[in-house]
């Protein structure tokens, strides 16, 4: 399982895997906005799919999430880069 972060909205699809574990970060939570193709291909592939709660209420966004999209704290973060590896920073 590879922990794909994601901080903006450059992404190679074909990189990420059924197991795979997807957090949105930084400018990457833009891609996770309810009818955006990307995230739609994505969740297609894995549904672990995670999204940054300050990152998103920074941009004002929180409300524009996809509903599949699982919101979570820096805490969560932390443990879920400790937990996964190896890791790709987009």
């Amino acid at each position: 399982m590879t922990l794909h972060t994601i901080a903006n909205t450059t992404i190679d699809i074909n990189l990420i895997l059924p197991n795979d574990i997807i957090l949105f970060w930084q400018n990457g939570v833009i891609l996770t906005l309810r009818d955006n193709s990307i995230i739609k291909q994505i969740k297609t592939i894995t549904p672990h799919c995670y999204a940054l709660e300050s990152d998103l209420a920074a941009r004002g966004l929180t409300q524009l999430v996809d509903s599949e999209i699982k919101i979570i704290d820096m805490l969560k973060v932390v443990k879920l880069t400790e937990k996964y590896s190896p890791q790709i920073a987009w």
